[in-house]
């Protein structure tokens, strides 16, 4: 069996440097969304909402979030005790129940967007546009290459 190469350094190893921007980036998303009372999964559901007319299963929408279902179902009850989202029955499988936005949720993130996509062109400071599509395309091959288990 040959040896290992030599550990490149946490500087050029990928999956640290990628954690650390993540942590980075979540630390300083988290500083938009705490004077609203949000947290980064409140964002992540009400993103992925706005995204949607007809809503999403629990299922699907901790899927999509990568939450766990008890993580989900706590944020989401926080998120219907403020009338951000609504559950209704969904109309395919009346066992089933679909998370929806509603206006006030979607009104609170088109104002929360505006600074988060302000917050996200401060870190892209000195990043190409051709540097970040070629990140962006980079980053959904690894997520490709990387299926969930």
């Amino acid at each position: 069996m040959a040896a290992a190469p030599p550990y490149p350094g946490h500087g050029m190893f990928l999956p640290y440097l990628i954690n650390r921007t993540t942590t980075l980036i979540n630390a300083r998303l988290q500083t938009v969304l705490e004077p609203q009372g949000l947290t980064l999964t409140h964002w992540r559901v009400l993103a992925f909402l706005t995204t949607v007319d007809e809503g999403l299963t629990l299922s699907a929408l901790g899927d999509a979030t990568l939450t766990e279902q008890s993580t989900l179902s706590r944020s989401l009850k926080v998120l219907e005790g403020r009338a951000l989202v609504e559950r209704r029955a969904c109309t395919a499988d009346s066992r089933a129940v679909q998370i929806r936005i509603t206006r006030q949720g979607k009104r609170l993130f088109q104002t929360l967007l505006k600074s988060v996509l302000a917050l996200e062109a401060e870190l892209l400071q000195g990043v190409s546009v051709e540097e970040t599509e070629l990140m962006r395309s980079v980053m959904l091959r690894i997520i490709a290459n990387a299926p969930e288990r």
